[in-house]
């Protein structure tokens, strides 16, 4: 008996072990660029916390942008961008904490990933980074000219960093401006007031991230364009999205599992006085699904373009299992209530191959 009460007793210590081993690496993640991203609001004992992580020092072979560059660093953006081989070769920037007030235009071939300096790179919460600058469309001659950054190229990929254009009321003045397929924003902020994303062309992911807005702060013409647990804020009275593509099929945005709120930067209470989206043309098609609405947006949902021009023709705007106090109401007899999300997923929107350029990470699967 004694022999046999030995055995067991080696055998649970032996289970104990292993118990504390995984326990460990459970919990603890390996510090790297590219980590699985999680919602703020997860409770504080999941283990799910821990796989946050930060990005404090830039990768091997990276260029470095810095408010105090060192020998071979750059003091601004477009330094960095500018000093890119035009090759096709796959490159990576990476941006020391700071606020860049600058406009960056990006051309070159080949895939660019630009990573900004974070405690937690999650989500938008932590950003240190900013790219800021002020300029109208009026001023500027176009919406894609007046962008903070514009993104002229395929194969691009954005961290942590937060994007401003601070113009304000008066004139549409972009924040991004992308011209590409395969891109992917994860843990940025959009911060503009009228336009403030124009995803124009090519199928683009956002995950995890912040967009503030007024006025048609959504938009582009054909674009496939999926926004996935994203915080979408209102500052002001207007419409979400506007989406205007030359035919049926040509463009589509799908606003997913994301929060629709009013911004604590709003000088006004927005109750019922913001809209899901208009059609730019009567082509226009999103989807809003699994989203939390908040009181900010109407009953009706969706809106007009204008009283001259409605363009509801062959508009679709359809809604998912959304909940909230903005998902109720009586909304606007040119809206559509989905049954399944059926054509509005990842896939439908950015094609099979989304899974090989989307970072997973920022995917909830």
């Amino acid at each position: 008996m004694a022999s046999s009460r030995g055995s067991s007793l080696g055998l649970i210590s032996l289970l104990s072990l292993v118990f504390v081993y995984f326990s460990i690496i459970t919990t603890y993640s390996y510090d790297s660029a590219f980590v699985d991203a999680k919602p703020l609001n997860l409770p504080s004992t999941s283990s799910q916390l821990s796989k946050r992580t930060a990005r404090t020092t830039a990768p091997a072979g990276a260029l470095v942008v810095s408010k105090s560059p060192a020998s071979g660093q750059y003091s601004t953006v477009q330094a960095a961008v500018d000093a890119l081989p035009d090759d096709g070769s796959t490159q990576v920037i990476f941006i020391e904490t700071g606020t860049y007030d600058e406009q960056v235009y990006i051309d070159r071939s080949g895939m660019l990933t630009i990573l900004g300096e974070t405690a937690n790179t999650a989500n938008y919460a932590s950003n240190v980074v900013t790219i800021t600058n002020s300029l109208s469309a009026t001023a500027a001659g176009s919406d894609d000219a007046s962008g903070t950054l514009r993104v002229h190229k395929d194969d691009f990929a954005l961290y942590n960093i937060n994007v401003k254009n601070t113009f304000g009321q008066g004139s549409q003045a972009l924040a991004l401006s992308a011209y590409g397929t395969n891109h992917g924003y994860y843990g940025v902020g959009f911060y503009s007031y009228q336009d403030t994303v124009l995803a124009e062309q090519g199928a683009q992911y956002y995950g995890y991230c912040y967009i503030e807005g007024a006025v048609d702060f959504i938009f582009g013409q054909h674009g496939f364009a999926f926004f996935q647990r994203s915080t979408i804020a209102s500052v002001g009275p207007g419409t979400i999205t506007a989406d205007g593509p030359s035919e049926k099929g040509d463009g589509l945005f799908v606003i997913n599992e994301s929060t629709i709120e009013q911004s604590a930067a709003a000088t006004e209470d927005l109750t019922g006085l913001v809209y899901l989206g208009r059609p730019w043309t009567e082509y226009a098609t999103v989807a809003f699904t699994s989203c939390t609405l908040g009181s900010v947006i109407n009953s009706a949902g969706w809106e007009i373009w204008s009283t001259s021009e409605p363009n509801t023709e062959d508009v679709t705007f359809a809604e998912y299992d959304n909940g909230g106090a903005g998902s109720v109401g009586t909304r606007a007899s040119f809206a559509t209530k989905l049954t399944s999300n059926a054509g509005y997923t990842a896939a439908a929107v950015l094609g099979s191959t989304w899974t090989s350029w989307v970072d997973q990470g920022y995917v909830d699967q």
